[in-house]
């Protein structure tokens, strides 16, 4: 009994969603409600009216660090996208060859891991949905492409997700990120792999194989080599960005050959091409202005320090510190100034991004405090440590295979990897240490698998449909993207032994 009173805040949120198809704002406080109306009236996880308070606040406190940076984020896109900024980008890419494949390998392998790295919560959908109908593809195909370019979402949002997770499992933020960046390797190829077959199918697969594994393995490497050895919160847009690179050059080898067979080719579309390079430097220069922000941030050490020691919100109380300047969410405060005054944006534009931001923030942020708050509250309770101790003793060594699918349940719920290790991180560092694992590993997995599944999140679907004005065929491509992302649970599965494997080893 008391371990089914541990666990109904979760399945609250289950019910709330699948059964009374509720928002996941709804969901969350109806979750968190049923966390302190247990922790209130059942002595086996009874907590004082200022212990609740204590962890209501503790769950504002570490949601605000996800607020602060998405606030600024969303609002940088909505910036670039009312100017024009975005259209210009995916209009470049779209230009840059006529081959779907490849224009699928920028847009959907490069490209969206970029806008979802910079803004995160599926703005990569609204942005490439659109761009791959206007170059022929089928809406179906469209929506089916945009979701599976949520690949890169463990540093969506500069990595606020993973950033939640390290302050909820005791995780070091980079050893999170480089654990995530491993476990993700296989699924970039796999994800890569799909798309490219999603555009050209078999054949699109033979012709361009090589090239996907050798675009989908820069992704890969770069994202591990920025987590490690740069910046966490930088490594999915530099990754991203590594990868379009990549595939540029390889299209740049294509057209050679292309012009050298045809001279009269390359004299029609040099001045083209240098009309398209000028244009594309000029709208990504708010995302190259923010990169280099953040190098001077995270690699000049006297400007770390700076950073790092002044206008530092410090509640001791709370073991909460919050370095305002250092934070990723000031860099793209200025970022948003400096696109205004660069591009000279008018005020009614500025007003009406404002507007959409504001939509699209709150529900986010509101969600975001309930899911952290309830396991806040589960945590403090003793709730978490009791599913902990059962999960341990119910599947001994096969938790390692169990971890990932409860991961991606909570990817799945919330369409959020945020609000999935908000509810189950804790919960998994907690059974890992119970069942003699690396907890470290279990982080890893929880981070990963919630990540990956978001793409098959109804709200994600839902979101996809839209864009793409196809409603009547959203249960057929949730049937067949959570196949997709089901599928990828198992390489997170397979990765994770190998990792175990070699850390005994």
């Amino acid at each position: 009994m008391t371990i089914l009173l541990a666990l109904f805040p979760i399945l609250v949120i289950f019910l709330l969603l699948f059964i009374l198809k509720q928002s996941s704002v709804r969901a969350g406080f109806g979750a968190y409600g049923i966390a302190i109306l247990i922790a209130s009236i059942t002595p086996r996880f009874h907590l004082e009216t200022a212990q609740l308070f204590h962890s209501s606040i503790k769950g504002a406190l570490i949601s605000s660090i996800v607020a602060y940076v998405l606030l600024f984020g969303i609002f940088l896109f909505h910036l670039m996208n009312e100017e024009g900024l975005i259209k210009v980008i995916a209009s470049f890419i779209a230009h840059s060859t006529p081959d779907p494949v490849r224009q699928v390998l920028l847009l959907v392998v490069a490209f969206s891991p970029l806008v979802e790295s910079v803004s995160g919560f599926g703005i990569a959908i609204i942005v490439v949905a659109p761009i791959l109908i206007e170059l022929g593809f089928s809406r179906y195909k469209a929506t089916l492409l945009s979701l599976v370019g949520l690949s890169a979402v463990p540093w969506g949002a500069l990595a606020t997700g993973t950033v939640i997770g390290s302050n909820l499992g005791g995780i070091p933020l980079q050893t999170l990120g480089s654990g995530s960046a491993i476990l993700t390797a296989p699924t970039f190829l796999y994800f890569a792999l799909v798309a490219v077959y999603l555009a050209g199918g078999r054949e699109g697969l033979k012709k361009r194989g090589g090239e996907t594994i050798i675009v989908s393995g820069s992704l890969a490497a770069s994202v591990w080599l920025f987590n490690a050895y740069i910046s966490v919160e930088l490594a999915g847009v530099l990754g991203a960005l590594v990868a379009m690179g990549v595939e540029l050059l390889f299209i740049r080898f294509s057209m050679k050959r292309a012009k050298t067979a045809s001279p009269s080719l390359s004299r029609m579309t040099s001045s083209a091409a240098s009309d398209r390079v000028h244009r594309i430097g000029s709208a990504m220069l708010p995302y190259l202005f923010l990169t280099g922000l953040l190098f001077l941030s995270r690699l000049i050490p006297p400007v770390e320090r700076f950073l790092t020691s002044h206008m530092v919100l410090d509640l001791a109380e709370y073991s909460f510190q919050l370095p305002i300047l250092y934070s990723p969410g000031f860099s793209i405060l200025i970022t948003c100034i400096f696109t205004i005054f660069v591009f000279g944006i008018k005020k009614k534009v500025i007003c009406k991004s404002i507007r959409l931001t504001i939509k699209q923030w709150f529900p986010v942020t509101f969600s975001t405090f309930a899911f952290v708050a309830m396991a806040e509250i589960m945590s403090q309770a003793g709730m978490t440590a009791m599913l902990a101790q059962a999960a341990a003793a119910a599947f001994g060594s096969a938790l390692m295979v169990i971890s990932p699918i409860i991961g991606g349940i909570g990817g799945f719920l919330t369409g959020s990897n945020t609000g999935s290790n908000a509810m189950f991180i804790n919960l998994q560092v907690q059974a890992a240490h119970h069942s003699g694992f690396s907890a470290e590993l279990f982080g890893y997995a929880q981070n990963t698998s919630a990540s990956h599944m978001t793409m098959a999140s109804p709200s994600r679907v839902l979101l996809g449909v839209s864009v793409s004005g196809i409603h009547t065929a959203e249960n057929k491509i949730l049937r067949k993207i959570f196949l997709i992302a089901t599928v990828s649970l198992l390489l997170v599965m397979i990765a994770m032994i190998a990792l175990e494997f070699s850390l005994l080893h």
